[in-house]
């Protein structure tokens, strides 16, 4: 797992720079990271994961401002989610192990842009949205296929359940966008919810979606507690929708769902 766990945090901080300048309406293929404030261009030794932030103490090396804590916290989540779900899906001894894990662990990369990027500006970009569902697709049928070619268009199989869960979770979602002229749900939201049910099928659906309405909940009733928001304040659902996905699918790998320690 320590491989997984130094592989997501390299992800992590590609994944962040990601992140930052689709925020920014910048180019994130072309050019290297620089402060944001002096604009020196950062140095290799200077761009490891966790390791840097701790060397520098959390300074730029050229003008000596503090780094946002939110590089290393990202490389930090990224790095133990990757350990996590290889902890839980992982087997290097069966073909379906291989391709599950490496689907989680890119879906999971793609809900942690998601969740930034909607964190700071309320919206989901389009393109990561395709991307996502996309990328899901491609495995479940690739799951299937690995199982029985007759999986594809079984009830049994990932991709007819994924593609009932993917139409009823839009339009529930959908429903409470147009309904609440978007105050409740927006439409991103919409998509995203009908990406989770492509991932997680109409068996894991219901579930999938109480974890994420629980922890949004448990996070809004922080803020009123601490007076940090209203009644009246718009929270973005977005990384709830993908807290409660993955925590779904670590509860699954465990062996929670299976044997019936949690309903579903």
């Amino acid at each position: 797992m320590i491989f997984f766990f130094i592989l997501g945090t390299i992800v992590g901080s590609f994944l962040n720079v990601v992140a930052l300048r689709m925020e920014r309406n910048e180019d994130f293929v072309h050019g290297r990271s620089a402060c944001p404030r002096c604009g020196s261009l950062i140095r290799w030794y200077d761009n490891i994961p966790l390791f840097s932030f701790l060397w520098l103490r959390g300074r730029c090396r050229g003008c000596h401002n503090p780094i946002s804590w939110r590089y290393p916290a990202v490389e930090l989540v990224t790095g133990i989610g990757y350990a996590v779900l290889a902890a839980c899906f992982f087997n290097p001894i069966e073909a379906s192990a291989w391709i599950e894990t490496l689907w989680l662990l890119g879906l999971f990369s793609f809900f942690l842009v998601i969740a930034l990027y909607d964190s700071q500006t309320m919206e989901i970009p389009i393109a990561l949205l395709q991307a996502s569902a996309v990328w899901t697709l491609v495995f479940i049928l690739w799951l299937d296929w690995t199982v029985a070619t007759d999986m594809l268009w079984s009830m049994d199989g990932r991709t007819i359940s994924g593609l009932i869960g993917a139409l009823v979770a839009w339009g529930i979602f959908a429903s409470l966008s147009f309904f609440s002229q978007e105050t409740w749900m927006g439409w991103g939201d919409a998509w995203l919810a009908a990406i989770i049910g492509l991932a997680v099928g109409i068996e894991g659906l219901l579930f999938a979606l109480t974890l994420s309405f629980g922890f949004g909940a448990a996070f809004s009733m922080f803020l009123l507690w601490r007076k940090q928001a209203g009644m009246e304040t718009r929270v973005p659902f977005g990384p709830f929708l993908a807290i409660g996905t993955f925590a779904y699918f670590v509860l699954s790998g465990l062996g929670f769902l299976q044997y019936g320690l949690l309903w579903v």
